[in-house]
């Protein structure tokens, strides 16, 4: 006698059947099976069973799936009756898996799988079933053997067979095509229907990461890189958290073979379990192949740390997974008796590069860096060092710096001691190395007191005492170059304390002296002192003036910089863009990459981010070799910003988490930026939990103070709160939130909170929905805008018309919705005012009151300005009709609406 009974095989079966996916679960099943056997409860066995083979289909293990199907088989011819309606439809549907699961396995003969897809087709056949998946599992066999005509014969079957409840869902159906029709060369085909086949919708797990997985190889043989990075971004978001899926393998080869070395090394890292992890043998060799692809292209030398196995490097790795993957193809074909997969494996560990397919993060430069032999100069290192002095004095910072890289800083005591001063202060102020005020000043002491009065009045802009320094500087100058730059100086940090009359005379000093070298200085500094007065039209037009003559290379640098900062904040936009393409266009790197630093800054003044994706993209590349991990996550950050505003969520979520991973100390206010936008990123994508994360992180990081956009904050939160079904925090948040937007005195969003609140509350949270309906009417007198009540006001009456309908007061929930109707009708929104009939034939249907209800979705139908709420309309109408026993088929408007649909 069994030590346990049936409530205790039931309670272990449940237990299990609650388990999260993976081998645990599946064994806790098999227990629970052998518990049913043993007691001889044969529904329980059967229900046991066919989790079992649930469990092993999304394990991707079909090999474990055999032995529960054959058991549920021979229970069927026993007992049908101890099957239940889910189990027995469980039963049919799994028949299609164990097809699957034979041809992936080699240890499974032809004539095995042969005789499983002509039961199969006998299955179906007796039962009424479409033969869709029957030519699917032919037309899969046919390709596998290397048969293709044959699959090219039931392809075309696989899609002009009818659909059916055992056929496979519309989206799998156009995966299937995908691969099919790639596989047989018809490219452009496979990318048109796959393309087509997104736009539907879906409730498959399996999609649409399965349709963007098989788009990615048509989408690049026919050359349409864009549709391909959007498909791998997207497709790899939705699996990377999937540790069985064997998607994620053309993944990594998709990497290997765009030029995305780097993200394809981050995937493989992610899967190295694969390389122990028991499979079913295609995916094993699907995963080595593919992994083999990627390896060849990363250095041998780099380490990898396999599980159970340990540290291999990249080179011992490939030999491995190289040797398996033709291993297991041989296998395959040892079974089949062809050459195909031997040949496709080879084939593919031989594949050259597509061209390079830029992804949302931009990972590698745009523009090619100088050569080596320009950016460093061979000579004496003293006529080095002079030609350096010269060349910043001209003000041509470019070649300068090129010199001053060329002389090591171990190099100076071989330099006379000024050469030495200079070399030394210039890594300083270029920022080669930290700012050290005493060591600049001991350098100082090496010059002539005229030089060095030049340096010093060139720094003391920043200084607090900076205007005394350069008036000293100006005092004791010994040539009018000196005299110039302390006027120049001086002029802008008078302009700084608002005394522009002294500033005016400092430039008319400099421009009186007439330093040749320094004209063009004069000439931007001059349109800059308008800017300061805040003639900002007199300053463009000095500044746009000075630009048409020639001007030494750093008078031009700041020419740009005053130019494009002044487009900005006069809002020109077009001439801004191209002032800034222009700006980074004018000097080489690495010089030309701090000019994107102001391209960047005034694409996001001006809410440009969508308009100037690929200048926000060339600035992460270039940031990433030539400015620090700041800079870059700045620029990833502004990159986002277009990705959001042209609608492509999928790529913002990517490039705000690499702003996020290089964000540095000191940037808390972009942090904060980061994790906000991240949030309502997640949040549109429906990744709820990390929302809601990275949210709370806002939060934390936004300073109290900050009222209107904590409330903003807070709202945004209460949403993914209640969509996660968190309904007492969402609750809470709204409420914050409209606290905060009273205390802000914008009453508006304060009764938007609440009727969010009102909104999202749970069906039987009837009078939490009237209590925060209540606050948000007692709000509308606070309002100025006459039209802003009226909508407001329309929100609450329809609100309170839902909460009668769900009290059964039907009277007044129709009453409450047609003024709400009359509200909206005086808004002039004709969308809104359809969704307002629709809800009140909903109240009728549920009055049986159905010709009522038909009434109005008539009178909906004929007020439609649009097709969008056309289904909504059609589906009211339709349980209308038949509440009433109408024929609904035949009736006028149903079949336009229909029509509509279509």
């Amino acid at each position: 006698m069994a030590d346990f009974t049936a409530e205790d095989a039931e309670r272990a079966f449940l237990e299990a059947y609650n388990m999260p996916t993976g081998m645990p679960k599946h064994e806790a099943l098999e227990r629970a099976a052998r518990m049913s056997d043993s007691l001889g409860h044969l529904p329980l066995g059967v229900s046991c069973r066919v989790a079992m083979i649930d469990s092993a289909y999304y394990l991707a293990r079909y090999d474990l799936m055999l032995a529960p199907f054959a058991w549920v088989r021979a229970a069927e011819e026993k007992d049908p009756e101890a099957f239940n309606e889910y189990e027995i439809h469980s039963l049919n549907w799994s028949h299609k898996w164990v097809a699957t699961g034979l041809r992936r396995d080699p240890r499974f003969t032809l004539e095995q799988l042969q005789a499983v897809i002509g039961q199969l087709a006998d299955r179906y056949g007796r039962l009424g079933f479409s033969v869709q998946p029957v030519h699917g599992a032919r037309a899969e066999h046919a390709y596998h053997v290397g048969d293709m005509a044959g699959l090219a014969e039931h392809l075309g079957k696989y899609l002009a067979a009818e659909s059916g409840p055992m056929a496979d869902c519309d989206a799998c159906v156009v995966e299937e095509q995908v691969w099919m029709l790639a596989r047989l060369g018809r490219h452009q085909e496979a990318a048109a229907h796959g393309w087509e086949g997104l736009s539907g919708n879906t409730n498959c797990a399996t999609q649409p990461q399965g349709i963007l997985s098989a788009l990615l190889w048509p989408l690049l043989e026919i050359g349409d890189t864009e549709r391909a990075a959007h498909a791998h971004t997207t497709a790899y978001r939705l699996i990377k958290e999937d540790e069985i899926t064997s998607y994620v393998h053309e993944h990594i080869r998709f990497c290997a073979l765009t030029g995305n070395v780097a993200r394809g090394e981050e995937i493989l890292r992610r899967s190295l379990h694969k390389v122990t992890t028991v499979q079913l043998p295609a995916d094993e060799m699907s995963f080595a192949e593919c992994a083999s692809v990627l390896l060849q292209r990363i250095s041998p030398d780099v380490e990898f740390d396999v599980p159970n196995v340990g540290l291999m490097s990249a080179s011992e790795l490939l030999d491995r997974l190289a040797a398996r993957a033709l291993e297991l193809a041989d296998s395959f074909d040892d079974r089949n008796g062809t050459p195909a997969w031997h040949e496709r494996v080879s084939q593919a560990l031989s594949q050259a590069d597509y061209p390079h397919v830029e992804l949302a993060v931009p990972s590698a430069p745009v523009v090619a860096a100088a050569p080596a032999e320009e950016s460093v100069v061979f000579g004496d290192p003293v006529e080095i060092a002079e030609a350096m002095v010269t060349l910043y004095e001209q003000g041509d910072f470019v070649k300068a710096r090129r010199m001053l890289d060329s002389l090591p800083a171990d190099m100076d005591s071989l330099l006379p001691p000024d050469l030495a001063a200079h070399a030394g202060i210039r890594r300083m102020t270029t920022g080669l190395v930290p700012f050290d005020p005493a060591a600049f000043e001991s350098l100082l002491t090496a010059l002539p007191a005229d030089l060095a009065l030049r340096y010093q009045a060139r720094l003391a802009i920043g200084l607090e005492d900076g205007l005394a320094v350069a008036e000293r500087c100006l005092a004791e100058a010994e040539s009018d170059f000196t005299r110039t730059v302390a006027a120049l100086t001086l002029a802008e940090l008078l302009d700084d304390t608002h005394a522009h009359e002294r500033a005016s005379e400092m430039l008319a000093l400099a421009s009186s002296l007439d330093v040749p070298e320094l004209r063009g200085r004069v000439l931007v500094e001059a349109a800059e002192h308008q800017a300061r007065q805040q003639d900002l039209d007199g300053a463009y037009a000095a500044i746009v003036a000075a630009m048409a003559g020639e001007l030494p290379m750093s008078a031009r640098f700041e020419g740009f910089r005053l130019r494009l900062r002044l487009e900005t904040l006069l809002g020109r936009a077009p001439e801004a863009i191209a002032t800034a393409r222009a700006f980074v266009a004018a000097f080489p790197l690495p010089e030309s990459a701090e000019a994107r630093w102001y391209q960047v800054a005034s694409i996001q003044e001006l809410d440009q981010e969508g308009a100037c994706l690929a200048d926000l993209r060339e600035a992460v590349a270039i940031s990433r070799v030539h400015l620090s991990p700041g800079h870059t996550a700045h620029f990833c950050f502004a990159l986002s910003g277009g990705y959001v505003q042209t609608d492509r969520f999928v790529e913002a979520a990517e490039v705000l988490e690499e702003s996020l991973r290089l964000l540095q100390d000191g940037q808390e206010d972009l942090r904060l930026q980061v994790v906000f936008r991240l949030g309502q990123v997640c949040r549109k994508l429906g990744e709820l939990p990390a929302a809601e994360r990275y949210l709370r992180e806002a939060s934390v990081l936004l300073p109290p103070e900050e009222i209107g956009r904590r409330a903003f904050l807070l709202d945004a939160l209460a949403s993914v709160q209640g969509r996660l079904e968190k309904h007492d925090e969402a609750t809470a948040s709204w409420r914050a939130a409209s606290a905060l937007w009273q205390q802000e005195g914008n009453a508006t969003e304060a009764i938007g909170s609440l009727i969010e609140l009102a909104s999202n509350l749970p069906e039987d949270e009837i009078v939490e929905t009237r209590a925060a309906v209540d606050e948000a009417e007692a709000l509308l007198p606070t309002l100025d805008d006459p039209q802003e009540v009226t909508r407001r006001q329309a929100e609450i009456v329809a609100i309170r018309a839902w909460v009668h309908g769900q009290a059964g007061e039907f009277a007044l929930a129709m009453k409450h919705y047609r003024d709400a109707e009359a509200l909206v009708v005086s808004l002039g929104d004709e969308s809104w005012r359809v969704f307002v009939v629709l809800r009140a034939a909903h109240v009728l249907l549920n009055a049986d009151d159905a010709e009522g209800a038909e009434a109005e979705a008539r009178r909906a139908a004929s007020l439609l300005p649009d097709d969008i709420q056309v289904g909504t309309v059609l589906s009211v109408l339709s349980e209308a009709l038949r509440r009433q026993n109408k024929p609904s088929g035949t009736d006028p408007l149903v079949r336009e609406l229909t029509s509509r649909l279509d």
